[in-house]
């Protein structure tokens, strides 16, 4: 993983206690695990959130451009590729300026400009796209005490 959060019930904890994050570190190494303690005896309720590390970095497009482009979550040079295709499928480069893409009504809306620069994408592109959400996992901590 990337990062872990787990977040527990801030009215039992309050609001400076009930956030616990681990990040990786390459400084520490490779582990595997790690544990949190927690005060009170009773049970308590908790959302675990975790980053995926994943390897080559993913992102995640904005609804309406992954619609467009037919995918999700993919890694940038992929999502680059991607819009290209789109680009050469659409016959969306100007025939005079070939450095120009002429963007069809989808692509328009999305990047709110009628025609950019080829070069101009990744900039674009940046603006609607995101890091993967994370695996989120509501969970109870269950204390009984006859165990």
């Amino acid at each position: 993983f990337k990062r872990v959060i787990v977040e527990l019930d801030e009215e039992k904890y309050g609001p400076d206690l009930h956030l616990v994050e681990w990040a990786h570190s390459f400084e520490r190494g490779e582990s595997d695990g790690f544990s949190i303690r927690r005060f009170g005896d009773g049970s308590t309720k908790c959302v675990i959130c975790l980053f995926l590390d994943y390897q080559p970095e993913q992102a995640t497009l904005e609804p309406r451009l992954a619609r467009v482009l037919g995918i999700h979550t993919a890694t940038r040079p992929a999502i680059l590729s991607a819009l290209w295709q789109y680009v050469k499928t659409h016959k969306l480069q100007d025939p005079a300026e070939r450095q120009y893409l002429n963007f069809d009504k989808y692509l328009e809306q999305i990047f709110g400009v009628p025609r950019a620069k080829f070069a101009e994408l990744p900039t674009l592109l940046n603006a609607h796209v995101r890091s993967p959400d994370p695996v989120v996992i509501n969970y109870e901590i269950v204390n009984d005490p006859s165990e």
